[in-house]
């Protein structure tokens, strides 16, 4: 894309307001100069470099479609910027931790019971998936496909997202949601 020297030598502040008022190529050039901001501000939140690039791009959607929020009066537009990184990568922690489906040993969806497994053991494997799959056929859609994609396909939430149509951030809420009615329904630990 081609910036206009105009434009390279405006402001962030003037930058937002030209966001504010539809140029997305503000938008775009906001992004090219605070990508390594925002990176950064993630990584000191996380380390999971999966998460990291989807958290980077969550963290400039939020900031631009709540653009209309900013006002540069109460601060810097990279320290508002930063803020909204760190908050969406505590969000994101906290979501992981609330809702996470303990996929303990004893459950491993692509473990077969192994050979020096007790009968006891085996049966209990054979058992706890049983349910797990009854459980999950019996949800409705969109929840099934998210909970089977992502739990027994390890599929990304932004793959997820593209095979269904949705949005990534609805595919993580349902995803969520859904894994916390399962691990009750199973007797799991109670969600958070």
């Amino acid at each position: 894309m081609v910036y206009t020297d105009d434009l390279m030598s405006k402001t962030d502040e003037q930058l937002a307001a030209k966001l504010r008022g539809g140029d997305r190529r503000a938008g775009d050039l906001l992004m090219i100069r605070h990508q390594r901001l925002v990176a950064r501000a993630v990584c000191e939140v996380i380390s999971d470099l999966t998460a990291v690039q989807d958290l980077i791009q969550e963290a400039f959607l939020k900031a631009f479609r709540k653009i209309h929020l900013y006002d540069p009066n109460m601060g810097r537009f990279t320290l508002w910027l930063t803020t909204i990184a760190r908050n969406e990568t505590i969000n994101h922690l906290r979501r992981v931790k609330r809702s996470r489906l303990v996929l303990t040993e004893e459950m491993a969806p692509l473990e077969e019971p192994s050979p020096l497994d007790r009968p006891s053991q085996q049966v209990s494997k054979r058992e706890t998936w049983g349910r797990i799959l009854t459980e999950l056929r019996a949800m409705r859609e969109p929840d099934r496909a998210i909970l089977q994609a992502r739990m027994l396909e390890s599929k990304p939430f932004n793959e997820i997202a593209r095979r269904l149509g949705q949005p990534v951030d609805t595919v993580k809420s349902i995803y969520y949601r859904a894994a916390a009615v399962l691990r009750e329904r199973i007797g799991g630990v109670a969600p958070a």
